[in-house]
């Protein structure tokens, strides 16, 4: 039975150093499909970590400054009670490994935790653990209006209801991505993209949306979120066992799921990081 960070981490992860720009960081994320990474200083040790959401919601600010809040790391010895204590504790996604002499050895996310969950917490329900606020959005909003609150909330899923209240769908910041033209608008450059470069082709690119409308001034179509949501989404009930939820959450590398009543309500929302709460 995994004990340690070790026993469950992603070995020799991407790094990527300090200095650097954000639009060189961005570049990374986006070719390798990631949406985190550990930076390391000009002698290969650990500095930070930085992740597209560190870029949303500090769209004006620089590399440094991200870093400057360094993000506490875990060694490979620690536990992984303490390790996601300490993801909880951070709020944060991405937990870098550091071994003794400060080289970064692994990093975990909330993906890492969830085969563990299930073999030790797998009975427990869904209504039994802790979750995140739902920030629901009435499918009559205009994209845009579905943009900025995600911007505001810090809540880049949003459960769709109708007229009624009824949960009808799902929207995420991929989602609104994946349907808009932004090839006209982007300037590659700007995240230091070679213009004969082809970023259409990396999956990975959905993960910037919000940096991109920021810094290309891209107006979003007022078009209603029901034309762009997920109709029906993967959703977890109240009632399931978290052995069931985690393991939608790890086949199909979901970050959230919609939790909804046995008749269909919404009942709230459920990330992975919070799943870890059976840890405490």
């Amino acid at each position: 039975m995994p004990g340690t960070a070790a026993d469950i981490m992603t070995r020799n992860p991407i790094t990527y150093h300090v200095p650097s720009t954000v639009g060189e960081v961005i570049k990374i994320l986006i070719k390798n499909n990631i949406t985190g990474l550990p930076l390391v200083d000009q002698s290969g040790k650990y500095a930070g970590v930085i992740s597209r959401r560190d870029i949303f919601e500090n769209p004006d600010e620089n590399q440094t400054a991200m870093v400057m809040r360094r993000a506490k790391a875990v060694t490979p010895d620690t536990t992984v009670e303490e390790a996601a204590r300490e993801m909880i504790k951070q709020f944060r996604r991405h937990l870098a490994v550091v071994d003794d002499s400060g080289n970064v050895v692994g990093i975990l996310t909330p993906q890492n935790f969830l085969r563990l969950v299930r073999e030790r917490f797998g009975k427990l329900k869904v209504k039994e653990i802790e979750r995140s606020i739902a920030v629901p959005v009435w499918e009559e909003s205009p994209l845009s209006v579905v943009s900025f609150i995600m911007r505001v909330s810090k809540a880049y899923a949003c459960p769709v209801i109708d007229i009624n209240g009824d949960f009808v769908g799902l929207v995420t910041d991929r989602d609104i991505f994946d349907n808009i033209d932004v090839r006209s608008k982007f300037q590659f450059s700007e995240t230091g993209m070679a213009d004969d470069e082809d970023p259409w082709s990396w999956e990975g690119i959905r993960n910037v949306v919000t940096y991109m409308i920021e810094k290309s001034n891209l107006e979003l179509p007022h078009t209603p979120v029901k034309r762009f949501m997920i109709k029906n989404p993967v959703v977890a009930n109240s009632t399931d066992t978290v052995e069931a939820a985690a393991k939608k959450m790890e086949t199909g590398n979901y970050n959230q799921l919609p939790i909804v009543q046995g008749n269909g309500h919404l009942d709230g929302m459920l990330q992975d990081i919070q799943i870890l709460s059976v840890f405490l």
